[in-house]
């Protein structure tokens, strides 16, 4: 049996590391959910004060992804990504110490420049240095670090809010926050030049006038409002149609983001063995409308309720990391990635404000989470659309290529 090359190697422990640096992201966002109780019994928090709790992250997304993007070439990836751990550290510390509810905003606020830091750095770091062969597999597998953290978060919470209430769900992603920093302070290459102050305009102008980055940049927003829909209902739809108990249901998001994990490292795969990303897309796409009419169809049987919800989740991961393997390859400059990525973010986190407050509101007005569950459907129909447009230009001719 072949020895895996030093090469192989190499990227497989540079991805696993800034994998893992990524989950805290996806740790940060999901801890919120479970938790809500118990941070409403102790901070007396308002319905409206919940969901402006929950869009911090978003919000801080939409606004800073750009100008935090614009500084990485000059500051080094490293150095900003490091930052970025080290920031999630103080704002987990800083909502644990604080005993109001301004202070639990700040923290979550301060988590939220982490989350968008570490989004725009990772993808430009494994761009940087990994081989350009492994970039399917590599990109496939950091392509599942909000699933990975979703599900960590989503899974542990209840147990950990059981037997410490919500301080010790925070004080375990403290405990992550320090490991990972650990782990990227010892695995992550250095950076080579000296800090420069500089802001990287002509990296965004490029970004700007690249149709494939705001192509890019709409799918992955309406990939958004279908994934952080279900995430985030997920336990009520479960509760609602299937009969559930809240508890239930969040270990059936919980096993959704699992699977979902799995379908990007299945769509990394089909990416290094030379399957067309628009292809994948399309394919996606195509089959999670008629899941989710299934979905609808089904939901009498609490059994075929959750294998109709662990395959949409499956399916629905083939595309993640398909818009990040685009995004790398959209320009040769590897320095870009940050700044491309940022252009692409401000565009997809439209896709997570706009999904959930418009399901919630259909929801709310025709009391049916059928009806909710099937207006998801024209964001998947929008997505095969645009996927003949999700092309790469040809390095030697300068056309481009499905």
């Amino acid at each position: 049996m072949a020895m895996p090359s030093s090469s192989f190697a190499r990227d497989l422990r540079l991805t696993i590391t800034i994998l893992f640096c990524g989950s805290l992201s996806g740790i940060n966002i999901a801890k919120l959910a479970p938790s809500i109780n118990e941070l409403s019994i102790s901070f007396g928090l308002s319905l409206s004060q919940i969901g402006l709790l929950a869009s911090v992250f978003t919000l801080i997304m939409v606004v800073a992804g750009v100008l935090i993007g614009g500084i990485v070439r000059g500051a080094g990836t490293k150095r900003i990504l490091m930052a970025a751990l080290i920031i999630a550290c103080i704002g987990n510390a800083i909502s644990l110490m604080g005993s109001s509810v301004t202070g639990l905003f700040i923290g979550r606020a301060i988590e939220g420049v982490s989350l968008i830091a570490l989004t725009l750095t990772a993808p430009s770091l494994l761009a940087q240095h990994t081989d350009p062969a492994n970039r399917g597999w590599v990109m496939g597998t950091w392509g599942g670090f909000m699933p990975l953290g979703n599900g960590l978060a989503i899974i542990a919470a209840p147990y950990l809010i059981e037997q410490g209430g919500w301080h010790l769900v925070w004080q375990v992603g403290f405990g992550f926050s320090v490991f990972v920093c650990g782990l990227g302070w010892l695995f992550i290459p250095d950076d080579r030049s000296p800090i420069k102050r500089q802001f990287d305009l002509v990296a965004l102008k490029v970004a700007i006038a690249l149709p494939l980055l705001a192509i890019i940049g709409l799918s992955f927003a309406l990939h958004s409002l279908v994934y952080q829909t279900l995430i985030q209902f997920m336990p009520l739809i479960s509760q609602s149609l299937g009969g559930f108990s809240l508890a239930e249901g969040a270990m059936i998001t919980g096993l959704f983001c699992a699977v979902n994990f799995i379908g990007n490292l299945i769509a990394g795969q089909a990416l290094q063995t030379g399957k067309k990303p628009a292809h994948i897309v399309r394919l996606v796409f195509s089959i999670v409308p008629i899941l989710l009419i299934l979905l609808v169809l089904f939901n009498q049987s609490p059994f075929l309720l959750v294998l109709v919800l662990i395959l949409t989740g499956l399916v629905s991961g083939g595309s993640a990391p398909i818009f990040f393997y685009l995004v790398s390859r959209a320009n040769d400059d590897p320095q870009n990635m940050p700044v491309f990525v940022a252009w692409v973010f401000q565009i997809q986190g439209l896709g997570m404000l706009v999904g959930p407050a418009l399901i919630s509101w259909v929801v709310e007005t025709t009391h049916s989470w059928n009806i909710g569950i099937v207006c998801l459907i024209p964001a998947c129909l929008a997505i095969i659309a645009l996927s003949g447009r999700l092309v790469l230009p040809d390095a030697k001719t300068g056309h481009t290529f499905v």
